[in-house]
């Protein structure tokens, strides 16, 4: 399967859990391609990211799935690949944690 880089800005307290969980699960862009493919993001709450460097930023190495799914989306509801990427691994974590 091809990877594609993935840079997203993520709200604080999503960032501290996906590296909380990172910790007890591992490998950081396989737990973000999981979070992006198991979702149903057309559903997710848009979590408002702050702009500029005030938010924590990561690339991650995702499945052109993952990708692919998370531009459609963002493209469909008339949003930022960050918003719903956040949004995203916000319920995903909710599950996991």
């Amino acid at each position: 399967m091809d990877k594609v880089r993935l840079y997203v800005r993520l709200t604080a307290e999503v960032n501290d859990r996906l590296r909380e969980s990172m910790r007890h699960r591992g490998d950081l862009s396989r737990q973000i391609d999981e979070a992006l493919c198991s979702t149903d993001l057309a559903t997710v709450e848009l979590n408002t990211v702050p702009p500029g460097r005030s938010a924590h930023a990561l690339t991650a190495i995702v499945s052109s799935r993952a990708d692919r799914r998370l531009r459609d989306v963002a493209r469909q509801r008339g949003c930022s690949v960050t918003a719903l990427a956040d949004g995203a691994l916000s319920r995903w974590l909710a599950r996991k944690l």
